[in-house]
Parts: C-alpha cells; structure tokens; sequence
C-alpha cells in the first residue's frame, strides 16, 4: 500500500505553519525568493508595496490579524486531522498534540506583535510539529506493511 496525498496532509500543514511561525523572516523575505529576484513587472509594483506595508510600523497590526488567522486556521485543521487519523493508533498522544495546540492557539490569540509569534515557533515544532511526524511515521510504516 502506497502513501496519499491525504496521508501527508498533517505532517505538511504542520510544516506550513512552522514557517508562518518564522514571522521575521517572512516578513524579511516575502516574495524574494523568485517574483522580487528576477524583478517580474507583472507583479514587481505591487509585490513591493505589500512587502513595505507589511514592514510598517504603521500598518503592522493590520498584518498581524492576518498572520494570526492563518495560524489558527492551519492549527485547526492540523487538530482535526490528527484527531481523525491517529486517535485509534495512539490516542493519548494525540490528546496532547491537541491541548497543546489549543495552547499555542491562545498564545497566537494574545500576539501583539510578530516576534510573539516567532517566540512560539520552537514550543510549536517540539509540541506539535515533531509528534505528529511521529505519528506520522508510524501510520506510514503500517500501511507499507
């Protein structure tokens, strides 16, 4: 039996997230990697424009609810997820990797700023993002047998 799309879907939006979490280097290098590098006119104006709103101080927190709702949303469908897939291989841990979702939840909630998020982003990868890979390897080894 091979693994799906599907299959990886947990694991995959647990390594969405973790980067959304990097919020200093997302705010540093939005769209620098291809559409900024070789200066695309389609999309260079307006690109640039969000890029200096979004280092603004002024317009930060307009950013900011923005960047929260997207973490929270992936968090919400990592939970689920979990919940669906894993609960009957290991259903103590899954109830963990959900409370301490919820809690990085809150705590994304509470951000003020974007280094609060980036704070977040080592408890998110040791909490969330490493048992569910775990989970995640398991569930692949017993469907590959």
């Amino acid at each position: 039996m091979t693994l799906t799309l599907n299959d990886l879907m947990p694991i995959g939006l647990c390594l969405a997230t973790q980067e959304l979490f990097d919020a200093r280097r997302f705010r540093n290098n939005f769209c620098d990697f291809l559409l900024l590098r070789f200066k695309d006119l389609k999309f260079s104006t307006s690109i640039i424009e969000i890029k200096r709103q979004l280092n603004s101080s002024s317009m930060e927190k307009k950013f900011l609810e923005g960047h929260k709702a997207a973490i929270i949303s992936n968090m919400d469908k990592i939970i689920s997820l979990v919940s669906s897939k894993y609960a009957n291989m290991d259903a103590r841990r899954v109830e963990r990797i959900v409370d301490n979702s919820k809690n990085i939840i809150n705590k994304v909630l509470l951000a003020e700023t974007f280094d609060q998020i980036a704070v977040l982003e080592p408890e998110f990868r040791g909490n969330v993002t490493l048992p569910v890979y775990e989970l995640f390897s398991s569930y692949g080894r017993s469907r590959l047998i």
